[in-house]
């Protein structure tokens, strides 16, 4: 007894007395879970997070907000086919777009050009047949190889000066001769006048 009480110094007392408490302590630590409050602010960084851990369940609702999404990182691919309306376009950046019903059914597949004189331009026209001039001033188109179905015309200034031409399809409440498809009327603030211009065929 007396060489066991020789050898219980203070220090070896409390020696073991810390290793009692940093094991249980360990061990307590260990049994309970690590809650937010354990977690020093900041201390997760990026390299801490397990690649593909956070998944979209994990991402709390309208947490993401504009100011969050990189610039440029949603591109093109990163956008669901048929996902975007026209609310969504910003309609100032784009040019004439035409209607998708009528984009194929409305190009201009003939055009001419047609002096005061009646007189067809081959050089400045495409798939017009013929050009008779009714009276003063009354074009009718003959010729062309399809129904058109509308058009438009402008007066070539060169020729014409302050003129202006009108288009129509048909033959003019029969003004026109029979075949006719479509005629230009040309006139001035007095009233009809022979003019030149330019002549558009839509299909």
């Amino acid at each position: 007894m007396t060489q066991l009480s020789k050898r219980l110094t203070y220090a070896n007392v409390m020696s073991s007395i810390a290793v009692f408490l940093v094991l249980g302590g360990a061990t307590a630590f260990a049994a309970k879970k690590i809650g937010s409050n354990e977690i020093k602010g900041n201390s997760i960084t990026t390299g801490k997070i397990k690649k593909e851990a956070v998944s979209a369940g994990k991402i709390k609702k309208n947490a993401v907000t504009t100011a969050k999404i990189q610039s440029n990182a949603v591109r093109g691919a990163k956008v669901k086919n048929g996902s975007l309306s026209g609310s969504d376009l910003n309609l100032a950046t784009l040019g004439t777009v035409p209607s998708a019903t009528n984009a194929t059914n409305a190009q201009p597949v003939a055009f001419a050009r047609v002096s005061s004189a009646g007189v067809l331009n081959v050089a400045d026209s495409k798939n017009v047949g013929k050009v008779i001039l009714e009276g003063t001033s009354l074009y009718c188109f003959t010729g062309l190889p399809f129904t058109p179905k509308g058009g438009s015309a402008t007066v070539d200034f060169s020729d014409s000066g302050l003129a202006f031409a009108q288009f129509a399809l048909g033959t003019g409440t029969g003004q026109c001769p029979a075949g006719t498809q479509a005629f230009v009327f040309t006139a001035t603030s007095g009233g009809a006048s022979a003019a030149g211009f330019f002549v558009s065929f839509y299909g």
